[in-house]
């Protein structure tokens, strides 16, 4: 049997070996034959040749935690992200009341990106300020974290939010006299703001989705997730049933793995009737999403000891549900056969999951199902073993540490920071990491993560953080961002290059392995192969 497509290299990394090495990767249909050096034994007429020459061919990205379609509005001209780079509440009110001028045909204003560690700790923002800025419509705008929505008063009119709602978890912001800031914390809480955004007519919200996959295949993404955890609601299928059309037309080059709600669910006979009607092998249901706690950026982050810079709290208002409620809700869905995804960003959220996952394991025995624990930006020591012997997933996201701009430091101390994003650590007690995004709340874009893995800098290179003893080799970050990040997904057949796999293939413009780690986040891909298809070439 001869291949189709050849890409010879004298630099390729397979996604799971530790080292690239000279050959080729033959691939017949949508499945690779053979990489190494027995693929040129493949050619034959009618075989495609492509000599990358020294360019890295690797893999295709797999992005373990994506928010695919806050993140298809995000990348599009609907909603304005140019607020990421405020430096104050008046600054972004400005950028808003700018964007609003521009786009008079928007019957809703969209933002995301603000963040209140760009704010040099200034107060939380209220909606008087988006009054004065657009006081003719309604303004939705989420956090640079997404843990916190930002309204002004059309939009809490449209979105129907009143001062007395009691959401199962989060809050609206109220002020001292009972009157709404606002602000909404957390996604239960701000789930009838989040509907508003994605309230988009179906033929552009079809444009956005092209754009969007076009966009993750130019950078080598073949693989992402909606992690919102959404209901099982018409909303929701009717958002799957677009992406479901792509596919269907034969437009889809993206495999995108849906994460259902875990939380308040303990039958989840309609995870089971929504994971029968997307599995295929590029839309499929991958399993149930839950958030222990919110961020430390708000206070919302549950730490096993006291905020520094508030001590009075571990956390406001978390964890989002009781111990014995997620311990219902966790070993439920793994008795489903159902894999479960926490959020948890703080010390003390990362050791309930991990306690809830080893429950599960005494309930339902070694299940041998692919639990996650998503984000981990601080741990206890104690708890980093447990990764491994657990056989839990450590899903991280490196440039998360750019972004949080020493916040951490000022909100834990020093001495807990250096436990943040510890990812050494965690692969020297046998963990095994998946690495991702969070996109829309940093650009999918991976090597700018790779390179903040590999080095511990921000992009101007200098250090981040106070534990730069973490940084981890450049053959541990691609492992990370393809099979390792394929496991998060519950998936054997992508993230490596090897016989009988799935034929998602890059060729990026330079060889990774034999630069200065300073330049990675310069790289750029050249080729995207998706089930055997060239889906990008630049």
């Amino acid at each position: 049997m001869k291949a189709d497509l050849v890409l010879k290299s004298k630099a390729i990394f397979n996604g799971r070996d530790k080292k690239v090495f000279s050959g080729a990767v033959a691939i017949r249909g949508n499945q690779i034959l053979c990489a190494g050096e027995a693929a040129e034994e493949l050619i034959g007429a009618d075989t495609r040749v492509i000599d990358c020459g020294d360019k890295l061919v690797m893999p295709a990205f797999v992005d373990a935690h994506t928010h695919y379609f806050s993140g298809a509005i995000s990348s599009s001209d609907h909603m304005c992200t140019e607020i990421s780079q405020s430096q104050s509440e008046e600054e972004c009110a400005e950028m808003i009341r700018q964007y609003a001028l521009a786009h008079p045909d928007e019957k809703r204003i969209r933002g995301m990106g603000w963040f209140p560690a760009n704010w040099q700790d200034a107060p939380l923002p209220t909606k008087a300020s988006l009054d004065a800025a657009v006081p003719d419509r309604p303004v939705y705008l989420l956090a640079a974290d997404a843990h916190t929505c930002w309204l002004n008063s059309k939009a809490l009119a449209e979105a129907g939010i009143t001062p007395d709602m009691k959401p199962k978890s989060g809050s609206v912001g109220v002020d001292e006299e009972g009157r709404m800031t606002g602000l909404l914390f957390e996604p239960e809480a701000y789930k009838p703001a989040m509907d508003k955004i994605m309230d988009i007519e179906p033929e552009i919200m079809k444009e956005i989705n092209r754009d969007f996959i076009a966009g993750l295949n130019a950078c080598g993404i073949t693989s992402a997730s909606e992690m919102m955890g959404d209901d099982y609601d018409a909303a929701t299928y009717k958002k799957y049933d677009s992406i479901m059309r792509l596919e269907e037309d034969d437009e889809l080059t993206l495999r995108l793995h849906i994460f259902g709600r875990m939380d308040g669910y303990t039958d989840f006979t309609k995870a089971l009737d929504m994971q029968k009607r997307y599995a295929s092998e590029k839309l499929r249901f991958s399993g149930v999403k839950g958030f222990i706690d919110g961020v430390t950026s708000t206070f919302t982050g549950l730490l096993l000891e006291p905020y520094a810079d508030k001590p009075e709290t571990c956390g406001i208002g978390v964890p989002l549900a009781s111990w014995e409620d997620n311990k219902r809700y966790v070993t439920a869905a793994n008795s489903y056969g159902l894999p479960v995804r926490l959020h948890c960003i703080a010390d003390g959220s990362v050791r309930m999951a991990l306690d809830l996952f080893q429950a599960s394991i005494e309930k339902n025995g070694r299940h041998g199902l692919r639990n996650t624990v998503e984000h981990i930006e601080t741990i206890h020591p104690d708890d980093i073993p447990r990764f491994a012997q657990l056989d839990v997933i450590p899903s991280m996201q490196p440039y998360h540490l750019t972004l949080d701009f020493n916040e951490k430091i000022r909100r834990v101390g020093e001495e807990r920071c250096r436990w943040e994003w510890p990812h050494k650590t965690i692969l020297n007690h046998g963990g095994q990491l998946a690495f991702g995004t969070d996109y829309p709340v940093v650009e999918y874009n991976p090597f700018p993560n790779i390179y903040s893995a590999v080095t511990r800098c921000d992009d101007d290179g200098n250090p981040t953080g106070v534990n730069p003893q973490e940084c981890i080799g450049l053959d541990d970050t691609l492992i990370a961002y393809t099979s390792g990040a394929a496991r998060a997904y519950s998936r054997d057949d992508i993230g490596v290059l090897e016989e009988g796999k799935l034929a998602d293939v890059i060729v990026v413009d330079r060889n990774l392995f034999a630069i200065d780690p300073m330049e990675i986040k310069d790289a750029a891909v050249e080729m995207t192969i998706m089930d055997g298809k060239i889906v990008f070439e630049r």
